[in-house]
């Protein structure tokens, strides 16, 4: 399963040379000023609409990161206009707004198959971002990309440095990453496992966005996401007898203490709010998990639902035993 599976997790450390104000939730800063610095270095078109105007939509950095076209003998998404992007933001947790000359701050970032290829414009991207000022709008500030480190699977281990501001030199790719590290990097259940659910995750129930978790809930938008993500960036169609594993995950037990939580956006392109939110939590399953851990554990770095983008949908495996305690 998943062979040709791959990705890349990178950590973009800035220093504040100015004064500027970060949003509670920052995903929306960086996401939005990474498209739009993204696009206007690398796009030749002057239009908003690149998928009517653009003649090689398959070659152009902006239209794989942001509107992969979904090619016309797909055997997936056939008529839908975008695949989902290659690329999941992670930006800052901390609560900080406030940030003053000298203080640092990362971002990471997770490459997925041929998004890979694209790292020395995402750095010069990212590079970009903090020479022409990031924050809200009115109060951005600009800073200095320290460094770039390519991330191993477990976070325990020594991250590598492949970019400094003082050689302003993309050195190598990183670290590639694929399902073999990923499952000897967490350790293996038995019968239970308990998810918490960092940011704000929405899902897909019967082609209905929803609050409801079941642990087949889960199950099915995992299949969906990381299949659409080996397809449409790896090459490959996810190996599975996905009725039989969707049947069994009807079995698994669940106890779930999650609260919703809304966290709109102003849109600059559309010039109006965007309703975003999810649950947060955690949440504990029992019963065979055997067969659906390697789904699992990718989700970890791979999130999950709506807005991935944005860093939604991040959860982590906190515990992976016989018998967790209670949900604090």
């Amino acid at each position: 399963m998943l062979q040709n599976f791959r990705f890349a997790r990178y950590r973009f450390t800035y220093t504040a040379q100015e004064p500027l104000r970060m949003p509670q939730h920052k995903g929306n800063v960086f996401r939005g000023r990474f498209g739009y610095i993204l696009r206007q270095t690398t796009c030749v078109e002057t239009t908003r609409e690149c998928k009517k105007r653009c003649q090689f939509p398959e070659r152009c950095v902006y239209s794989k990161c942001f509107e992969t076209p979904v090619p016309k003998d797909s055997i997936i998404l056939r008529g839908q206009p975008f695949a989902p992007h290659p690329f999941i933001l992670q930006p800052p947790s901390s609560g900080k707004l406030n940030y003053t000359p000298g203080d640092t701050f990362s971002c990471n970032m997770t490459l997925i198959g041929e998004a890979i290829n694209l790292l020395p414009w995402i750095v010069f991207t990212f590079d970009q971002i903090g020479k022409r000022r990031i924050g809200l709008q009115n109060k951005r500030g600009q800073c200095q990309l320290d460094k770039v480190e390519s991330l191993p699977a477990h976070d325990s281990d020594q991250p590598q440095t492949i970019y400094t501001a003082d050689t302003e030199m993309l050195t190598d790719e990183g670290l590639m990453l694929r399902l073999n590290d990923v499952m000897q990097a967490t350790p293996h259940a038995t019968d239970a496992i308990e998810l918490e659910f960092l940011t704000p995750t929405s899902i897909k129930v019967n082609g209905k966005w929803s609050s409801e978790l079941t642990f087949e809930n889960l199950l099915r938008n995992l299949l969906r996401r990381i299949r659409f993500l080996s397809y449409f960036h790896c090459g490959e169609d996810l190996a599975v007898d996905a009725p039989t594993l969707i049947k069994a995950a009807g079995a698994v037990k669940h106890h779930l203490r999650l609260t919703w939580l809304r966290k709109d956006r102003y849109s600059y392109r559309t010039e109006k709010s965007v309703p975003m939110g999810g649950f947060v939590g955690k949440a504990r399953f029992s019963g065979v998990l055997e067969p659906f851990l390697p789904l699992i554990y990718l989700g970890e770095y791979l999130h999950i639902g709506h807005h991935t983008a944005f860093g939604f949908g991040q959860y982590r495996i906190c515990g992976l035993r016989d018998n967790p305690p209670p949900i604090n």
